[in-house]
Parts: structure tokens; C-alpha cells; sequence
């Protein structure tokens, strides 16, 4: 028997383009998590407290910080106020409590780590990347790739920076094979189905815009519902929740 394959999904930044991707992912039966700031100090456009309640009854929604602050550019102060604001203030729009946090950018400190704890968060993704097993720590969530064609320099930099590096090797050497970005997301995603796990994409949907990669994503969902059960679709809270470590 197959070892057992967990899909999952997460987008940051709550660009209006996100109704557009969440209609994709349900037409193809796929869940994922929204992570939201409530504004965008970058200029980028968020999408309306509205169009969020909607996002909501279908798709998990988690925090972004207030505005999308990069923690590590701020004192611990303003820290814990994008943390815990940004926490209070999607639960206001969405009238109810959320659960997950991502870090923007990624990167965080262990001072960011208790912040978010302490905030009433249950778990936090990161940005790490070419991951198929969680950690033993929920406030660190990996992923497997981000959703864009990154360069195989790129890869190799984030391979470099991230430690764990056994763990991680596989998968790099996947999305570092000869071919179209693709083939190898699709190579990686065999590589998970083969070995067990969980395969999480992540990304943004502003970014789809930039390589064609609706099209793309609608052609990657069908060949991933071909190989994962409807049941084993998550999202990234059902993820923590369901997937022994």
C-alpha cells in the first residue's frame, strides 16, 4: 500500500485576486488557508472586509500581521502589536476566532515565536521550503515549494539556508532536474506520493499574473487530484490537526 499523501495550500497577502484563486481551488476540490493582513504597507491592494467574510465560508483564513510588518524590522513592541492586532482585527471582520499565522517574509526570531504564541495562536507557517514531514514545533510549519518558477539558483540559496538539510534534500534535487518549472512541481509531487507526507504549495495570487499560471495551476490540480483522495485535501489547521508528525 502507498504511504499516505496529504495536500495542502496556503496564499499570503489577501490580494483581491485571491476570489479568483479560491474559485479555482474549489473547482478542482482542493482546500488551502488565506493568510491576511488587514493592509498592506507595500501598497498592494487587500481584499475588502466583505469579500473576506466570503473567502471564510469555504477556506480557512489565518493572520499576516496588521499591514504585512516583516517582524525582524521592528522592535519587539511594534512586534506585538502587528501579531496580536493583526489577530484581533481579522476576528472582528470574520466574527470569529482564527488559529494560524504566517510570518511575512518567513523569517522570525524565537521572541517572534512566543509573540505569536502568546498572542492565542495555535500554529504558524513558515516560508521554509522542499519539506514533506511537519516539525515538532507548529510554530515553525513548513512548506514543500512556492507556487512561482523560481531560478535553480534561487533553490539552491534557499536549500543553503535552511538546515535540514537531509530531510530536504530529495525534494531539492527534484525541483533542480532539467525541464520547465511544471514538470519538476509535478515531479515533486510524485516524489511525496511515493514516500508519504505532505505536499504544501504556497504562494501568492498576484504572482500568477507575471507567468501564466492560472492555466498552469488548473493543469497541476487535476494531475494532483488524480493522485491525492478528496478526503486527504486540507487545510493547513486540518494539516496540524490530522497528519501525525
Amino acid at each position: 500500500m502507498r504511504p499516505r499523501t496529504t495536500f495542502t495550500t496556503s496564499w499570503d497577502d489577501a490580494h483581491p485576486l485571491d476570489a479568483r484563486l479560491a474559485d479555482v481551488l474549489s473547482l478542482h476540490g482542493f482546500r488551502g488557508t488565506f493568510y491576511v493582513p488587514v493592509s498592506n504597507r507595500e501598497g498592494s491592494p487587500v481584499m475588502p472586509p466583505a469579500e473576506l467574510r466570503h473567502l471564510d465560508q469555504v477556506f480557512e483564513i489565518g493572520s499576516h500581521t496588521i499591514d504585512h510588518c516583516y517582524l525582524s524590522s521592528v522592535s519587539a513592541s511594534e512586534a506585538r502589536r502587528q501579531v496580536s492586532g493583526g489577530k484581533d482585527q481579522i476576528e472582528q471582520i470574520l466574527g470569529h476566532q482564527v488559529s494560524g499565522f504566517s510570518y511575512p517574509g518567513g523569517h522570525h526570531t524565537a521572541e517572534h515565536r512566543r509573540i505569536v504564541i502568546e498572542s492565542g495562536f495555535e500554529y504558524a507557517r513558515t516560508t521554509a521550503t522542499f519539506r514533506r514531514t511537519l516539525p515538532v514545533d507548529p510554530f515553525a510549519m513548513p512548506t514543500t515549494i512556492q507556487y512561482y518558477p523560481h531560478s535553480r539558483g534561487v533553490y539552491v540559496r534557499q536549500f543553503i539556508g535552511r538546515g535540514a538539510w537531509g530531510e530536504r534534500t530529495g525534494l531539492c534535487r527534484v525541483a533542480l532536474l532539467p525541464g520547465d518549472f511544471m514538470s519538476r512541481l509535478r515531479g515533486m509531487l510524485d516524489h511525496v506520493c511515493l514516500r508519504g507526507g505532505v505536499f504544501h504549495l504556497w504562494g501568492h495570487s498576484r504572482e500568477l499574473e507575471q507567468f501564466d499560471g492560472w492555466r498552469h495551476l488548473e493543469s497541476f490540480l487535476r494531475y494532483a487530484a488524480e493522485r491525492v483522495p478528496a478526503e486527504d485535501r486540507l487545510s493547513n489547521g486540518e494539516v496540524l490537526q490530522h497528519v501525525a508528525v
